[in-house]
């Protein structure tokens, strides 16, 4: 994909064309593959960004999985905060306790995010031809300064990205939502089989037995559960993730010198604005969207709950559904730990995307 230039009317001959550049190439925006180190099949040219984007994903989920497994426990459970958390699992469980269920996630969340990804680079020349269509693009001339302009391409993208972003993570929501119910069942069932003082030789081990506990109990739309909470965090969330990575990147390039340098010394302007734009993206994407997180996290608690207490042979209780509102302190439970692992994820996933676009062409 290409950046799109909408072309004003010419002006005369004396002065100089007056462009607006109103999108960038969606996420690694233009790149240069002259150093690339393996070039793919001409077959496999079009399934690049997925591909990227899967083994990118691959990379992030490990690295966040541990920090992912103790927000679910502090949103759901007492904890004072997050060390106490974290000492109270690895006593109790060891070290594997802060990797249980990561099976699902590394399937779902790979293949979710590349997923994400395609249907993101899809969309976001259609968003783009919508809003040029719609609204008037700020310009500017090619003579006003680097920062200048990149302000303007900033202003310009920001809503084309949103919304791309907005149907990237629509879209990911039917395939992952069964993978992070199993997921988080998993994270959960250890704390609630001693509540309910249930024998664990009952409880289920592997991802594939918690989804089929699930459906016993519940149904195939078990799996499903949570769907309406699952579905807003994602379409948000992700058009916030992408709109403000590529705001922040593009800020950020203009700084850069000519020769693609950070202002004022010999560090390369993608050392620079990757990991800055990728920890912004995280922390204020999940900061918007962890009151719709943890609204659906005590939801699928309480259905985990009675799935565990069928299993203890107990009558199930009511479950009710929760409905979303102005959010309080209460909701904002494990927000921390939530924020740390989203900028080391968000960090790790798009310095390994891009590394890998540009060096895998």
């Amino acid at each position: 994909m290409t950046a799109t230039e909408i072309p004003q009317t010419s002006p005369p001959a004396t002065t100089p064309v007056t462009r607006a550049k109103m999108v960038t190439p969606a996420i690694a925006g233009e790149l240069d593959v002259a150093n690339a180190v393996h070039i793919l099949p001409e077959s496999l040219l079009p399934f690049r960004p997925t591909i990227m984007s899967y083994s990118a994903s691959l990379f992030s989920t490990v690295v966040g999985f541990p920090l992912d497994s103790i927000k679910t426990r502090m949103q759901t459970h007492n904890y004072s905060n997050m060390i106490d958390c974290l000492s109270k699992t690895v006593r109790s469980e060891g070290i594997s306790g802060l990797f249980r269920g990561i099976t699902a996630p590394l399937l779902s969340s790979s293949v979710s995010k590349s997923i994400g990804v395609s249907a993101y680079t899809a969309a976001k020349p259609y968003a783009a031809m919508i809003q040029s269509s719609t609204f008037k693009t700020m310009t500017c001339s090619p003579t006003d300064s680097r920062r200048y302009q990149s302000i303007i391409l900033a202003f310009n993208n920001a809503p084309v990205s949103f919304t791309a972003g907005v149907i990237s993570g629509a879209s990911c929501t039917v395939f992952a939502t069964p993978f992070e119910f199993t997921k988080l069942f998993q994270q959960l069932y250890i704390l609630m089989q001693d509540e309910l003082k249930l024998n664990p030789k009952r409880m289920p081990k592997t991802t594939w037995e918690v989804a089929k506990t699930i459906r016993r109990s519940e149904g195939i739309s078990g799996l499903y559960s949570g769907f309406r909470y699952h579905l807003l965090r994602d379409s948000v969330g992700s058009g916030l993730y992408f709109s403000i990575y590529e705001t922040c990147k593009i800020l950020m390039d203009g700084f850069s010198t000519a020769d693609g340098k950070f202002y004022g010394t010999n560090i390369p302007i993608s050392g620079v604005s990757i990991p800055i734009a990728g920890a912004t993206s995280g922390v204020f994407s999940w900061i918007l969207v962890f009151p719709i997180d943890t609204v659906k996290s005590l939801y699928q608690r309480d259905v985990v709950s009675n799935i565990i207490r069928g299993l203890a042979l107990k009558q199930p209780k009511s479950i009710v559904i929760r409905p979303l509102r102005f959010p309080t302190r209460d909701m904002y439970k494990g927000l921390s730990v939530s924020v740390t692992r989203s900028v080391i994820t968000s960090i790790a996933f798009f310095s390994c995307f891009e590394y890998l676009m540009k060096y895998i062409a």
